[in-house]
């Protein structure tokens, strides 16, 4: 039989020190602000622009391959890059899928604008907001949008070129936006001290991570007015990390929300949006 060469109170030892060694370290939660990044023009110079036409509002976005070889140009570190290293969408608590435009994105932005929604003053969060594409719907239907993402390289280098490129096209105050990288408990400590509510909060593909459910659920609890509305698009299970629609509204029943399915695809990868409310 082979056998490793330690005893028993060895293996212990280094199992202790792998368990410390995966310690997952959350990025802590500040606000980026646009004034402060290096000029934006030198990014979006530097990219392709697409265009999202949704009814008669047209969306630009930089194309986020050009976004890649922008950052690979500045030879800093970056967690984006890593993750293109290491061919992975997704390093837990280093890169959280941000460069990406996800299926379940275009869902919610159709659904959203199809509901003719008056957002003008409405204070509105795209939470995990990647390229931003929906909180800027809002944003350009006059709202006060927060847009909020794990990882500063993607609010910094494609979610605030976007804003720029949209309000600019559309000749809308870029005061109206406001930005926030870092790890959803401590961003929620942010908009406590700032008592800051949210008449819509709007998430997409954010429920992959089970772990994540609980401060997930925070926010909504805490930064949700009293008869506000979130809306989360989801795919009804995500293969290789656990999460899904199901096990999300387990947590949902347990934590008290009130939630519809108010969208859905059962064609190709099921797809499902939920409005979820407090009770």
């Amino acid at each position: 039989m082979f056998k490793f060469g330690f005893n028993d109170s060895e293996s212990k030892e280094k199992d202790e020190n792998k368990s410390q060694h995966k310690e997952v370290q959350w990025k802590e939660s500040k606000e980026v602000v646009v004034s402060e990044l290096n000029p934006i023009d030198s990014i979006i110079s530097s990219c392709k622009i697409n265009s999202l036409n949704v009814d008669n509002i047209e969306i630009d976005y930089v194309a986020s391959t050009d976004v890649m070889d922008y950052l690979k140009l500045q030879n800093k570190e970056c967690s984006v890059l890593n993750a293109e290293q290491n061919h992975s969408d997704l390093i837990t608590a280093e890169y959280e899928g941000g460069l990406k435009i996800w299926e379940c994105t275009y869902d919610l932005i159709n659904y959203i604008n199809s509901l003719n929604i008056s957002f003008k003053n409405k204070r509105v969060l795209d939470l995990g907001c990647g390229s931003g594409m929906v909180g800027i719907l809002t944003y350009l239907l006059n709202s006060k949008c927060y847009f909020q993402d794990y990882n500063n390289e993607v609010i910094s280098n494609i979610t605030i070129p976007n804003v720029i490129i949209n309000s600019r096209k559309h000749n809308k105050p870029i005061e109206n936006a406001k930005f926030f990288d870092g790890d959803w408990q401590s961003f929620l400590e942010l908009m406590q001290k700032e008592c800051s509510k949210f008449d819509y909060i709007l998430t997409s593909e954010t429920i992959y991570n089970t772990e994540n459910y609980t401060k997930l659920i925070n926010v909504f609890r805490h930064s949700l007015k009293k008869d506000g509305e979130v809306f989360l698009a989801a795919k009804s299970y995500y293969f290789g990390v656990g999460g899904g629609l199901s096990s999300f509204q387990e947590a949902l029943d347990k934590n008290n929300f009130k939630y519809d399915s108010c969208w859905k695809c059962d064609t190709g990868v099921k797809r499902e949006i939920l409005k979820i409310t407090l009770k």
